[in-house]
């Protein structure tokens, strides 16, 4: 899922991807993955808001499409730390 949603800053198909990913694995109750599945839940619809928000107001939307984009960025790069040290997302409905 890291993989896709990382590739998908690039391009967007792995983007949605990692986000059925996300949606198809569910929650894994019980295990370190439960929170990193729904931090990648909210990482995908933040992401898909913010690259649907030049077509909605093709100024201001540009500069909230890079905003996004580095919010997005800030979040894969706390996902991959966590994946390598095997550990919970404290509260991952947070927005970092």
């Amino acid at each position: 899922m890291n993989l896709l949603f990382s590739a998908g800053l690039a391009i967007g198909l792995p983007w949605f991807a990692a986000g059925v990913l996300a949606h198809w694995w569910g929650p894994a109750r019980g295990t370190a993955w439960s929170t990193h599945h729904a931090y990648a839940v909210r990482t995908f619809w933040f992401g898909l808001l913010g690259m649907l928000a030049p077509v909605a107001a093709p100024g201001p939307g540009l500069v909230l499409l890079a905003v996004v984009w580095l919010w997005c960025a800030a979040r894969m790069v706390r996902a991959w730390l966590a994946w390598e040290r095997e550990e919970w997302i404290v509260d991952p409905g947070r927005f970092i």
